[in-house]
């Protein structure tokens, strides 16, 4: 049996060190990623016109990931318009109601001069005018629904926040984009925080539902149904009271027959007819189905919708519908198994026409979102997939370096939504060198022979496997990770000078991670397991020195439960070299370390120092721990990543955020001399040039820094990016 080393001295030394906060580089953008270029996340209702075309919202993706107004018809997808974020709005919730003319009319949720959304209308050319900035005070704020519209172009809607008491409004603006708010609700009987929109009847009067309220002040509410006089007179005409058989919060709104009936349903899935004199009578009650959509009617009086949960197949969502004996049918059930077919929650209601037909829109099925629609019998088309870019996005790690220049990493998204291995050449060209089937890893590793490796292959329910990319294109799986005693897979290798490759794994058998290493022939072998006591969840980077030895940091874990700095020899002994603590020192790192001819170790912490945003360490051999330098989450930056070492003993990395802005700042590029000397080479603003780094940065000869965020770039899908060194 293996015994575990003694920890070395746990005494440590604070460096005080001043930093200089002023950008003292340039950064130059090599590569911006896309993000879902036709949207994704499309949360509305579907609008069909006379010709059969729809017509709908996402919430995020297009050209700045802000969400897009788009049309599907005969002649396929249509991008109308994309959100800037800027006056003109940003991430709609809501569909669009269609005039005679073809103009657009809707909402968004955040954006405009108060991001507090916007009433917007777009002609038949895709010119976008803004009708209506809401403010977020009295005049309402953050519209959930859309607008409907009466014969004179006025339009109705709902705020879910703002009015005069804050609990949400009614609100008209006429065609010249004047806004009279009808009603405020007061977040008492009368109702709070409307969700969903309003409809009129011939007299002029609206009707809607609110999500919460009913209820006397400080008495939580379960919403209620109400109307709007034209004079803005409101009557509650039904109080949800909760509870297993009474309904509660009403997400949808209501629809209403000739006769005057109101029809809705309830989040803790009751379908409902509310008649004029305010009877209530329950049509259906579930108890297992959650109900966020408003319901559609055809001429027979059967009603459609849609479920985000339910029992019919494992709570993935259906279609359904409630005809007027009052049998629930679920038309369709959701599988959530295939990134191809209808997934899980479908949150949008669904169009009839007048074959029966029902169209809607998912924010979780394909990839990115899809539009479907189910015929009379209950069969599914997926009429529309909204596919991320096909060179991936987000690319959460680090890159590697050809002798060329040539830069290799991973990114997620891509047209499976897996990820894609990629490589950018010196001149910002990304070549897109391998899609993905399974979850992709942030590290990879490049041999001299230009072999890349890494790890994929992550689905539910399924291991991963360490994967090799030839320079030719030839993809081959190495090792496939059982879920047993060798974890389930793991976020990528490192490589030695022989061919062997390094790693981290978890699985059910090994809870608190493991070492492993694969050879050159194949041969996979556990190096070491983790108990907790001497570390927990090991960080996917290692470093191999040109003895074999190999060095490591774990999260969790060890003797104050803040994380260890491990070793392995190339003979196998395991070795704790530190434990971290959650004070001044640092605690819970979750990057790999570097080494300095010496045998000097540094490495980063993400918590606590004295700035308590973590700081850069220094290990030497004799056991001295040192902070180097503790970053305070202002202008020097907060939450470090990976360093890397140059030839004086510099040290550089990321942190993932601080910056000019403070905590909410957007992270920086540093600088560290051996003294502790802290220098911002570059602070990121969150736009064109990134933002919130989760990996460090590599160097090149000359001293030239390149790394990747996550996010930020032109459509928020992240960026690679060049420091030059002056």
């Amino acid at each position: 049996m293996r015994t575990r080393q003694r920890l070395a001295s746990i005494s440590f030394i604070c460096i005080a060190a001043a930093s200089a906060y002023a950008q003292t580089a340039a950064e130059k953008v090599l590569h911006t990623f896309g993000n879902f270029p036709k949207g994704t996340n499309p949360y509305s209702t579907l609008t069909r016109d006379a010709s059969g075309n729809l017509y709908g919202t996402t919430y995020q993706g297009g050209a700045a990931n802000l969400g897009v107004v788009y049309k599907l018809g005969a002649a396929g997808y249509q991008r109308l318009y994309n959100f800037q974020g800027g006056a003109d709005g940003a991430e709609p919730y809501a569909g669009v109601t269609l005039d005679t003319a073809g103009n657009l009319y809707g909402t968004t949720y955040y954006g405009g001069t108060s991001s507090a959304g916007v009433v917007y209308k777009i002609d038949t050319s895709g010119q976008e005018t803004v009708l209506y900035t809401f403010t977020g005070g009295a005049d309402g704020g953050n519209p959930y629904a859309g607008v409907i519209l009466d014969s004179a172009g006025n339009m109705y809607g709902t705020t879910y926040n703002g009015g005069a008491f804050a609990s949400g409004a009614v609100y008209k603006v006429s065609p010249s984009g004047q806004e009279t708010v009808l009603y405020s609700f007061t977040g008492a009987t009368d109702g709070s925080n409307p969700y969903a929109g309003v409809i009129m009847d011939p007299e002029g009067n609206l009707y809607g539902t609110t999500k919460y309220g009913g209820h006397q002040p400080g008495i939580w509410g379960y919403g209620v149904v109400y109307t709007l006089s034209p004079a803005g007179q409101e009557t509650v005409l039904y109080t949800f009271p909760g509870g297993e058989t009474g309904g509660a919060d009403p997400y949808g709104g209501v629809i209403r027959d000739s006769a005057g009936n109101l029809y809705g349903a309830t989040f803790s899935g009751m379908i409902y007819e509310l008649s004029p004199s305010g009877e209530m009578t329950v049509l259906y009650q579930s108890f297992t189905s959650n109900i966020e959509s408003g319901l559609v009617r055809d001429a027979k009086g059967n009603l459609y919708g849609t479920a985000s949960s339910g029992p019919a197949n494992g709570g993935k969502g259906s279609v359904f519908k409630l005809d007027t004996a009052g049998n629930f049918q679920v038309l369709y059930a959701f599988t959530g198994s295939s990134w191809d077919n209808a997934s899980v929650g479908p949150n949008a209601g669904v169009t009839l026409d007048s074959a029966g037909n029902l169209y809607g829109a998912t924010a979780y099925g394909g990839v990115g979102g899809m539009v479907y629609k189910i015929s009379a019998s209950g069969q599914e088309t997926t009429l529309f997939n909204f596919t991320g870019a096909p060179g991936g996005s987000f690319p959460f790690g680090s890159v590697v370096r050809d002798p060329e220049g040539n830069l290799y990493g991973t990114a997620g998204g891509g047209t499976t939504a897996y990820g894609t291995l990629y490589k950018v050449d010196p001149a910002g060209q990304e070549t897109v060198l391998y899609t993905f089937t399974g979850t992709v890893g942030w590290q990879i590793a490049r041999d001299s022979a230009g072999n890349l490796y890494g790890d994929a292959g992550v689905v539910i329910g399924g291991g991963g496997q360490i994967f090799k990319f030839s320079p030719s294109g030839e993809y081959s799986v190495l090792y496939k990770f059982t879920g047993g005693a060798d974890g389930t897979g793991c976020n990528g290798v490192d490589l030695d000078a022989q061919g062997n490759l390094y790693g981290a794994s978890v699985g059910p058998a090994a809870p608190y991670g493991l070492i492993f290493k694969l050879t050159p022939a194949g041969q996979f072998s556990i190096l070491h397991t983790f108990t907790g006591l001497d570390g927990d969840t090991p960080n996917s980077a290692l470093t191999i020195d040109a003895a074999g030895n190999i060095y490591g940091t774990t999260t969790n874990g060890g003797p104050n439960g803040a994380g260890v700095l491990f070793k392995i020899s190339a003979a196998g002994q395991f070795q704790d070299l530190y434990a971290f603590h959650l004070g001044v020192g640092g605690g819970l790192p979750t990057a790999g370390v570097v080494l300095d001819a010496e045998g000097n170790i540094y490495g980063t912490t993400q918590a606590y120092g004295k700035g308590w945003a973590g700081t850069v360490y220094k290990l030497a051999p004799s056991g001295n721990y040192k902070v180097l330098y503790s970053f305070t989450d202002e202008a020097d930056g907060g939450f470090p990543n990976a360093v890397v070492l140059d030839a004086a003993g510099n040290l550089y990395g990321t942190t993932w955020s601080g910056g000019p802005a403070g905590a909410n700042g957007y992270g920086v590029v540093f600088e560290l001399t051996p003294s502790g000397q802290e220098t911002v080479l570059h602070s990121f603003t969150g736009g064109d040039d990134g933002s919130q780094p989760e990996a460090g940065v590599i160097l090149d000869p000359a001293g030239n820094l390149y790394g990747t965020t996550p996010y930020g770039g032109a459509a928020q899908g992240g960026v690679l990016f060049k420091i030059e060194m002056p």
